[in-house]
C-alpha cells in the first residue's frame, strides 16, 4: 500500500460533529483585574475560565492600531498585536502576576503607552503548569487529529471572520472572469490599485452545500473604493467603513468584487463577520443574540472576533482530541517558506496561503482546546526559523501543554518537493548522504532546537517513516546512531501512517467495481485490515529496538483511485458508500483496537472534516455540523476515546523498555 501517494491532492477540510466535553472546556468568566485610567481607557483583564485572559479597553481617539505588551518581573516577554480592535486574548502562564501595558500607534507612526494593569494568574492554572513541568505531554485521550487545509471551499468553517478562509484574488474584467493578469497588492495582500477596467474577485464559503450560518454578516473595512457582494450575500445597508449583509446560504457562497480603489487610501483590512456570538467563558457554543446568555456577558463576533477567533461549532468538534497536527494548516507539503519573516502575518487578507496559517493562530487553537500541538516544520526552513518558532511557542503556548515537532512531512515520499530537496541537500553534505539520512539529520537538528528552548521533556521529537517500509525509518536512525552515538538522545518517537485502504489504478478498478458493497466490506475486513495491523506490529518491533515510542502521524481509511481510476464514477460511488455505511464504525473500532493491541500509542487520524470527492474521503465528518449519529467514522473515534483511556505510561522518565 503506497501510503500517502495522493496527499498533495487531498480535498480534505475539516470539522467535527459530536458533543464530548473533555479537558480544555471553559467555565463562566470571572474578571480578575481592571484599571480605569484618567484618560478613560478602562483597561481590563478578565479570566475566561480555561486559562485564557480577555484584555479589553475603550477605543482611543487618534489611534490607528493597538498593541499590548506582557511582562513578568519587569521583563517584557510577549507583544500582542490587536490591530485596530479594542480587545485581544492572552493565556495565563506559570508566573503569579503579569503586567500589561496598552500602547497605541498614531497616524504619524509614533507609539505611546496609555494604560497598564497587573493581573494575577489563577492559582489552578499555575498549579497545572507546575505539575506539567519536566513531564512529557500528558494526553487526555489516545486519539488526535490532523486538521484539513484552509480553503475557500472548506467545510471546516474554522474562523468567525470568513475572509480569513477565502480564496486568493482573481484578476479579470467585465467580460472575463479570470484574465490571468497581475494584481497590485500591498504587503498584506490587499488591492492597492487597479488597471483601467480591471476587477478583483474573491470567493468564500464556496461549493460546500450551503452548510454555513445564515443571517446578517457585518463587513468592516478601511479605505475608499467600490466594494460589492454577490451570490448568497445581499447588501442591506452601507456606510463609510461598514456594510451589513443578508446572507442566505447556498452552494455558490459569497462572491466579493473590488471594482475601484483609491491608491492613496486603498481598500484594506476587510472583515466579513458571521452573525451571533458567544456567552463569555463558553467559546464552544454559538448563540444568536444577547438574550441567550442569562447571567453571562454576550460577546458578539462583530466586536470580539479577534479574540474569539474560532467558530464555536468548529472548536466544539475538536474537544475530544488530545493532539492537533497542523500539517495542512501549515501548508507543509511543498512549502516555499525558508525564513521566519516569510510566515503568514495575522494581518494578511486570507490565511489560505502557501505559507500556511499564522503560528499565533495555531497556538491560540491549541490553548483554546487544551490540546498539544504537532508542528511540521517546512523543509526549506533554516535553524533560525526553528529557533524563532520555538521562542514563539514558549511565549504563547499554555505551559501545561507539550509540543510534537516533526521536520516536514513524508520526506520518504517521492511525490513531494521535500523528497527532492532532501536528495539534493544530502548530496551536498561532506561526505554525501542520501535523502533519508539527510531527513534524519534535519529531524535531529530541529528537535534539538525545540528541546533547547522548551525543555527536553516538553518536546516530543518525531521521525516518520512509511508504514509498509521500516527501512525508511531505520536507515536514518542508524545514521544518527553512527554520527551522534545515540539517536534517541533527541528523537523520541517513530511515527507512521498505518492506513487501511485500497488504491486501484484503472486496470485494478474493475475488480472492485464488480463487487457489491457487502462483498467490498468483506474484502476489507478479511484482507486489508489484517495487513495494516500486521504492519503496525512490525513497526512496534522497530521502535522497541531503538527504544522509541510508536505513534501515528496519520491514520484511518484510505480509499481512492489513482493514475486515472479516480475518474471512474462507479469506483467513486463504491468508496463513497463504504465511507458512509454504518458498518464502517465497526471496522474503525477494530482497526483502532488493532493499533492498541499491536503496541501503538498516540494516533492522529486524518482528517477532522472534509467533503468526499474523487480525491479521497478523508474527513471523519463531511461538514462541520454533521450529527454524530450520521458520521460513523467520527462516532467510532469518539466511541473509542470514551472506552479506551490512555493505556501507556506517560510519566516514566525512561524510554520504552525493550522487550524480547
Amino acid at each position: 500500500m503506497a501510503v500517502g501517494l495522493i496527499r498533495m491532492v487531498k480535498a480534505a477540510t475539516a470539522v467535527f460533529a459530536a458533543l464530548l466535553a473533555t479537558a480544555g472546556a471553559a467555565t463562566a468568566a470571572d474578571p480578575q483585574a481592571s484599571s480605569a485610567n484618567s484618560d478613560g481607557t478602562a483597561f481590563t483583564a478578565r479570566d475566561q475560565g480555561n486559562g485564557e485572559v480577555l484584555l479589553e479597553w475603550r477605543p482611543q481617539a487618534g489611534a490607528i492600531s493597538y498593541r499590548v505588551e506582557r511582562s513578568a518581573g519587569g521583563t517584557a516577554i510577549l507583544s500582542l498585536d490587536a490591530a485596530h480592535h479594542s480587545n485581544v486574548m492572552d493565556f495565563s502562564g506559570i508566573a503569579a502576576t503579569y503586567q500589561y501595558r496598552l500602547l497605541i500607534r498614531s497616524t504619524d507612526g509614533s507609539e505611546r503607552e496609555v494604560a497598564r494593569l497587573s493581573h494575577d494568574s489563577p492559582q489552578a492554572m499555575r498549579n497545572r503548569a507546575r505539575a506539567a513541568a519536566g513531564q512529557p505531554p500528558q494526553l487526555n485521550s489516545a486519539i488526535g487529529t490532523n486538521l484539513g487545509g484552509i480553503a475557500a471551499w472548506t467545510t471546516q468553517l474554522p474562523f468567525v471572520d470568513v475572509m480569513k478562509s477565502s480564496g486568493e484574488w482573481i484578476s479579470g474584467d467585465r467580460s472575463r472572469w479570470d484574465d490571468g493578469g497581475a494584481l497590485d497588492v500591498d504587503a498584506d495582500g490587499w488591492i492597492r490599485s487597479l488597471a483601467p477596467g480591471q476587477i478583483a474577485r474573491k470567493l468564500m464559503l464556496r461549493e460546500i452545500g450551503g452548510r454555513y450560518p445564515g443571517g446578517r454578516y457585518r463587513v468592516r473595512y478601511k479605505g475608499e473604493g467600490r466594494l460589492k457582494f454577490h451570490f448568497s450575500a445581499r447588501v442591506l445597508s452601507q456606510k463609510a467603513g461598514e456594510i451589513m449583509l443578508q446572507v442566505t446560504p447556498d452552494n455558490a457562497g459569497i462572491y466579493l468584487t473590488i471594482e475601484a480603489t483609491n491608491p492613496a487610501n486603498h481598500l484594506r483590512d476587510i472583515e466579513i463577520i458571521m452573525p451571533g456570538g458567544i456567552c463569555e467563558g463558553d467559546p464552544f457554543t454559538h448563540v444568536a443574540a444577547e438574550n441567550a446568555c442569562a447571567n453571562q456577558r454576550f460577546l458578539s463576533f462583530a466586536n470580539y472576533h479577534r479574540s474569539i477567533l474560532f467558530y464555536p461549532v468548529f472548536a466544539e468538534r475538536l474537544r475530544a482530541y488530545s493532539v492537533l497536527r497542523f500539517m495542512d494548516w501549515m501548508g507543509t507539503n511543498g512549502s516555499p517558506t525558508e525564513r521566519w519573516s516569510q510566515r503568514t502575518p495575522l494581518s494578511f487578507h486570507t490565511w489560505a496561503t502557501p505559507g500556511g496559517v499564522p503560528p499565533e493562530v495555531m497556538l491560540a487553537l491549541a490553548n483554546r482546546m487544551g490540546a498539544h500541538p504537532w508542528f511540521t516544520v517546512p523543509h526549506r526552513s533554516n535553524d533560525a526559523y526553528a529557533e524563532q518558532f520555538a521562542q514563539m511557542v514558549k511565549a504563547r503556548l499554555d505551559p501545561g501543554l507539550g509540543v510534537y515537532i516533526e521536520y516536514s512531512n513524508e520526506v520518504w515520499n517521492a511525490m513531494f518537493a521535500q523528497y527532492t530537496h532532501a536528495v539534493t541537500l544530502g548530496k551536498a553534505q561532506k561526505p554525501a548522504i542520501d535523502n533519508m539520512q539527510y531527513y534524519a539529520l534535519r529531524s535531529h537538528a530541529v528537535g534539538a532546537i525545540f528541546k533547547k528552548v522548551l525543555g527536553k521533556r516538553r518536546t516530543v521529537s518525531v521521525l516518520s517513516g512509511q508504514a509498509v517500509n521500516p527501512w525508511t525509518a531505520t536507515h536514518g536512525l542508524d545514521y544518527l546512531n553512527r554520527r551522534f552515538g545515540a539517536a534517541q538522545s533527541v528523537i523520541d518517537a517513530v511515527a507512521i501512517a498505518p492506513y487501511f485502504g485500497v488504491m486501484p489504478d484503472p486496470a485494478a478498478a474493475a475488480g472492485y467495481t464488480a463487487m457489491t458493497l457487502d462483498a467490498f466490506f468483506g474484502h476489507v475486513r478479511t484482507r486489508i485490515l489484517p495487513q495494516a495491523i500486521a504492519d503496525i506490529a512490525s513497526y512496534r518491533a522497530v521502535a522497541q529496538t531503538y527504544r522509541l515510542r510508536l505513534i501515528g502521524y496519520e491514520g484511518g481509511q484510505h480509499m481512492v483511485g489513482i493514475l486515472g481510476a479516480q475518474n471512474d464514477d462507479r469506483l467513486s460511488q463504491l468508496f463513497d458508500a463504504f465511507n458512509r455505511d454504518p458498518r464502517i464504525k465497526a471496522l474503525y473500532l477494530d482497526y483502532l483496537a488493532g493499533w492498541r493491541q499491536s503496541g501503538g500509542e498516540l494516533l492522529a487520524h486524518f482528517t477532522d472534516v472534509g467533503k468526499f470527492s474523487k480525491w479521497g474521503r478523508w474527513g471523519a465528518l463531511e461538514y462541520i455540523a454533521q450529527p454524530r449519529a450520521m458520521a460513523p467514522k467520527y462516532d467510532a473515534l469518539l466511541g473509542f476515546i470514551e472506552t479506551n483511556p490512555v493505556w501507556w505510561a506517560q510519566n516514566i522518565a525512561d524510554r520504552p523498555t525493550v522487550t524480547h
